[in-house]
């Protein structure tokens, strides 16, 4: 059964009370979570698209100018650019091309180390990003 708000609670009441019926999450859990989502949202924008921030995003690997370059080495550059510009928690990180010699078609895969402030103490996060076959950063 839903809990009924009172007509007059102010939102800070209606939010508190919402809060309360959230089960508690480890903080570390939390912040994982929050960073993953992050880098997603970061790493699908395509560059140009936000006009508040025009070099937010990854450009789009199709385009021309890419071709006369190492694709790996360029992508990986833009990465770590990108994340350390538009997530502000990440201090340092250090981007690795995974090449996975049995598949049979190529893909673009990263391993990340970054360096996460939380809770005024430094932590050290690894994780992979993959471009799938929609064009789109998963975080793994």
């Amino acid at each position: 059964m839903m809990a009924e708000h009172k007509s007059g609670a102010s939102l800070f009441e209606r939010i508190d009370e919402a809060a309360k019926l959230l089960p508690r999450q480890n903080p570390t859990q939390g912040l994982l979570q929050s960073l993953r989502r992050s880098l997603h949202n970061i790493l699908n924008t395509r560059s140009g698209s936000c006009y508040g921030s025009p070099e937010l995003g990854l450009p789009d690997l199709n385009d021309e100018s890419l071709a006369s370059m190492n694709i790996r080495d360029m992508t990986a550059l833009t990465v770590r650019d990108c994340i350390l510009r538009y997530e502000p928690r990440i201090s340092d990180a250090t981007i690795t091309a995974r090449v996975q010699e049995d598949n049979a078609l190529p893909e673009l895969r990263f391993h990340i180390v970054a360096h996460v402030d939380f809770s005024h103490h430094g932590d050290v996060l690894e994780f992979d990003i993959l471009l799938d076959n929609h064009q789109h950063w998963r975080v793994e």
